[in-house]
């Protein structure tokens, strides 16, 4: 493993340092500002929640649940050899490219891990190629297997994690942008019968296609990739076999109830769970946005030994989650028939609960995502990440089979509350002193704003049910009712970071 890496035991960040001079601290990669980057990226995880929330309703309601199922469950079987032809490079390539010069350091670095990346990508799809053609139980899915199994290549070539690692997140969020209008327009254009189920998966995988290839192309800004055929690129697999190994335990828990209630349930309940999973992940993507921006200057000043700097930027970023997230996960379970209703009919009611459920697991995904990408990956403790998503792992595999023939979806759902819960309290406890990496006082005190706000949410949903509105009109008048009630609250409460984004509003 390279120097650079953060090594010995997991004590936190050495208390000891005190050398920590302005003048010798790394600059983000050309001078960018992490609220701009924040800013951006939420707008990109925005767009790709608006744009699912235009068209998804289009798709579920033509490709009806059996397809939409179909769809979903050759994402998933896909989910395991994309992550097998990753290798956990984009991890291990954001931390440990964040250390080294740039220029020729760099290239060296980049090209050696990329040569490592296409041996397992070849690797990967050899494999897939062997179970499509030896089991029978995916002959009906073998099409639209094949058609999402292009992202495993384009997703290798693309080598976004260049990007994050020069914190450009301008030019990702335009390409983004970008890719889905070109998608939105495909989909509406193409997508009219049910029987259009494939050209929906091809559309999807034009979607990631059309990202790669630009990134590619757009990367030789900042590093010169070539491919080599030498035993030194191996020095990174270990290392990158951790990360892997942590990814393929997130990958089970996550998308094992997909696959176990499609061999179990059928498509019609994978169809159901379909719609819930997907607006729970669009809500913790918009979570996860806040806090991704800020992992490569983490992993400089844990690199670096800069406590305090690190100490103060994970205890804004964990403080502004929190003021988002509470509240949202309580929205989207007091809306989550309405939401259902809008975005995909009456026919997708069922899936109500399991939605509900899921929301709560929100609370656990994204305060185990900050744990394990903001404080274990940057100090050295990807082990640690292991040891948890691996227990999470084997207990929602177990508990899917025992689950999800009593209580289909809905079953699939609890297994993974209890599978996110089961990896943040696994970390935290292995942490020892949480206080080390972050102001826990200052965290707590958020809490307590954002458990309070969550309390006007019920009382507001409430009172607009005697109205007996349309669920649109009482959705949207839901989230706005709540969400300035909110802001009167932090307001009144003179929150120090609401009152910071208001000062920073009225100055522009």
């Amino acid at each position: 493993m390279p120097n650079s890496t953060v090594t010995g035991p997991e004590t936190g960040i050495n208390k000891d340092n005190k050398q920590n001079k302005q003048k010798d601290q790394i600059k983000p990669a050309g001078g960018k500002s992490i609220g701009v980057n924040a800013v951006l990226n939420f707008i990109k995880v925005g767009a790709s929640v608006i744009f699912p929330l235009i068209t998804f309703p289009y798709t579920s309601r033509v490709l009806q649940v059996e397809n939409i199922g179909k769809v979903n469950y050759a994402a998933s079987i896909i989910s395991y050899f994309a992550l097998f032809a990753a290798l956990g490079i984009s991890t291990y390539g954001v931390r440990e490219g964040a250390r080294k010069s740039k220029g020729a350091e760099f290239d060296r670095f980049a090209s050696e891990i990329f040569s490592l990346n296409l041996l397992t990508t070849a690797i990967s799809y050899a494999a897939l190629f062997v179970i499509l053609l030896t089991l029978p139980k995916f002959r009906d899915y073998r099409a639209v297997i094949l058609i999402q199994s292009m992202t495993i290549i384009l997703t290798t070539l693309g080598v976004e994690w260049v990007n994050t690692v020069y914190e450009d997140f301008l030019y990702i969020t335009i390409r983004s942008l970008a890719v889905q209008v070109l998608c939105m327009a495909a989909l509406f254009i193409f997508i009219h019968r049910p029987e259009d189920y494939l050209k929906y998966a091809c559309i999807t995988v034009m979607s990631s296609s059309l990202m790669c290839i630009a990134n590619w192309i757009y990367c030789r800004r900042y590093v010169h990739i070539r491919l080599l055929f030498s035993r030194v690129v191996f020095r990174h697999f270990y290392p990158m076999f951790v990360f892997f190994a942590n990814s393929l335990a997130i990958t089970v828990y996550v998308s094992s109830d997909t696959t176990m209630l499609g061999w179990i349930a059928g498509d019609y309940y994978t169809g159901l769970y379909a719609v819930s999973v997907k607006i729970y992940q669009l809500v913790k993507y918009m979570m996860t946005a806040v806090y991704t921006v800020t992992i490569p200057r983490l992993s400089r000043y844990a690199g670096r030994k800069e406590r305090q700097n690190y100490r103060t930027l994970l205890t804004q970023i964990c403080s502004c989650v929190i003021l988002l997230l509470i509240p949202c996960m309580t929205g989207l379970a007091v809306y989550a028939e309405d939401i259902i209703r809008i975005l995909s009919g009456e026919s997708y009611l069922p899936a109500v609960r399991s939605l509900q459920i899921l929301s709560a697991a929100l609370l656990f995904a994204v305060g185990s995502g900050v744990v394990v990408n903001c404080i274990n990956t940057p100090n050295g403790f990807e082990k640690t990440s292991l040891s948890a998503t691996i227990s999470a792992a084997l207990v929602n595999v177990g508990l899917n089979v025992v689950l999800i023939p009593l209580m289909r979806h809905d079953g699939a759902a609890l297994t993974t509350v209890i599978a996110e819960a089961m990896v943040l309290i696994i970390c935290l406890v292995r942490l020892h002193d949480v206080n080390e990496y972050m102001d826990v006082r200052e965290v707590l005190i958020q809490i307590g704003y954002a458990a309070a706000g969550s309390v006007l949410i019920p009382g507001i949903s409430f009172v607009i049910g005697i109205f007996d509105l349309s669920p649109l009109l009482s959705l949207v008048t839901g989230i706005v009712c709540c969400a300035c009630g909110y802001a009167l609250l932090l307001a009144a409460g003179r929150n120090r970071y609401f009152m910071a984004v208001v000062s920073k509003a009225l100055r522009r």
